[in-house]
């Protein structure tokens, strides 16, 4: 059993160790780096001077990978927050009231959920300007109702429970039933969610950028570079090959690390089950 535990506990101490070295290494990076334009060093290949070489503007690969992670990794986080803020408390002002109010929002949450999320996106950054905010909007404008439809279920099945019918009858604050005894079950199944969401999020953003719909050049959030060395996908590959290498390990680790803490969630209910 030990063991088990400890192999479910790698995934999330790689990840943790991933996010430590790209915040670690913002200090060893500065902006002029990544966006200084040498027009006498444009494709450089990798060197001492410039460990991934350069891009068509001469600026430093490396210098924009790492400087491109503030983008990715702190939008993403953003639209998570935004999303989980808007979509959480709805559910549970859904699921705990129940009757009309459940019904009218889990019928708009199915509609909205019928439509594969990606499609959806594509059609509302469409709308408007393309930039990193705009795919901000899209997402959380999608993303709320998976939120609001997980937590509703979660809060529906601790509203019938003995202890809150018991609260209700003593007169406790609805907003204290709701955070305290309602959320507290629920809060375990949304931060498995999130962390497998915050992979999610990355390539949505990623793969809106590199469409055109979202960053802009200059900037290196990695879509963006991933759109802009295109054009050198077969004379120098690596330009498309650091930012894709840093999606998809980014995506992994988060992946690995929300599968881990939703094993850890169901030994824990089964445990309490026993």
């Amino acid at each position: 059993m030990k063991k088990m535990m400890k192999g479910s506990n790698l995934p999330i101490l790689l990840c943790v160790v991933y996010m430590v070295i790209i915040v670690v290494s913002q200090l060893f990076v500065s902006a002029h780096q990544a966006f200084d334009v040498h027009l006498g060093e444009t494709l450089r290949a990798p060197s001492s001077a410039h460990w991934l070489g350069t891009d068509d503007y001469g600026r430093d690969l490396f210098a924009r990978i790492v400087i491109g992670a503030r983008y990715t990794l702190v939008v993403t986080l953003l639209t998570l927050i935004v999303t989980a803020l808007v979509g959480i408390p709805l559910g549970l002002v859904a699921g705990y009231y129940g009757g009309w109010l459940k019904s009218a929002m889990m019928r708009l949450v199915d509609i909205g959920l019928s439509i594969p999320e990606f499609v959806l996106m594509i059609a509302l950054a469409s709308f408007f300007k393309p930039s990193i905010w705009t795919l901000v909007i899209a997402i959380v404008l999608i993303k709320w109702m998976t939120y609001t439809r997980l937590t509703c279920a979660l809060v529906s099945s601790e509203v019938t429970k003995p202890y809150v019918q018991m609260a209700r009858y003593f007169h406790v604050p609805n907003l204290v039933i709701m955070w305290k005894h309602c959320m507290r079950r629920a809060w375990l199944s949304l931060i498995v969610i999130m962390t497998v969401d915050f992979g999610k999020i990355i390539l949505y953003i990623s793969s809106l950028s590199f469409l055109g719909l979202g960053a802009q050049p200059p900037s290196p959030e990695w879509g963006a570079m991933l759109n802009a060395g295109r054009s050198y996908m077969t004379s120098h590959p690596i330009l498309m090959l650091a930012p894709a290498a840093m999606i998809s390990l980014t995506i992994l680790l988060f992946n690995l690390a929300g599968d881990a803490l939703r094993d850890r969630l169901l030994d824990k209910g089964s445990e309490s089950h026993d």
